[in-house]
């Protein structure tokens, strides 16, 4: 009895061949396929994500433009308000009150120096020809009904160089350019607590 025995490895058919690159095709197709659609998908809710919250900004920044467009009045109004109270706490009328000062200095006196200490309170430097004068200031000053209280803090002689000082008089810097012997000065500092009442008072009475 004859046994044949083929020794040769059989063929594949080349249907199979091409049946399994036609799969692998398809799967790599597929997973392409999957792969950008669901890039499309995750850009898309991003893109959709983003807009959102740039409509949420924008809704913001609108109520918050609103806010500062009706806030603005009232800041105007409290900004008027502040104003309107700090003229009414100012200290004094400067003007004013120098005038009414000015007017019961004797005759040879000057003003040289005038500054606020506290809210009614202020301090002057007067010079005088005399120590008297300083004093007789002193009672005119008491007497003033716009002075509530007034204090002679200090009176000394000024120091006078051969041509005046930096603090003369127009009438003593003129003597001192002629030559002319200037007589010794005195410098007497006062500080006045002021009646406002008082002030706004004689500010009335004037025409």
């Amino acid at each position: 009895m004859l046994i044949d025995v083929n020794l040769l490895p059989k063929k594949e058919p080349k249907n199979a061949v091409f049946l399994i690159v036609a799969i692998l095709l398809l799967a790599v197709l597929a997973a392409a396929g999957a792969f950008f659609y669901w890039s499309v998908q995750k850009a898309e809710s991003e893109m959709n994500q983003l807009t959102q919250e740039l409509k949420q900004t924008r809704a913001l920044e609108a109520a918050e433009q609103q806010k500062l467009a009706d806030a603005e009045p009232v800041q105007e109004v409290e900004e008027l308000q502040k104003t309107v109270e700090w003229a009414k706490q100012y200290p004094l009328k400067t003007v004013l009150l120098l005038q009414n000062m000015a007017k019961l200095l004797p005759e040879r006196g000057f003003l040289m120096n005038f500054s606020y200490a506290e809210d009614t309170t202020v301090s002057i430097t007067v010079q005088f020809d005399t120590s008297e004068d300083a004093a007789y200031y002193l009672k005119r000053l008491s007497d003033a009904p716009f002075v509530a209280n007034v204090q002679l803090k200090s009176v000394a002689a000024a120091n006078q160089g051969d041509n005046g000082s930096a603090d003369s008089s127009p009438e003593e810097a003129a003597d001192a350019a002629e030559g002319k012997k200037i007589a010794p000065r005195y410098l007497a500092q006062y500080e006045l607590r002021i009646n406002k009442e008082a002030l706004k008072d004689e500010k009335e009475k004037q025409p």
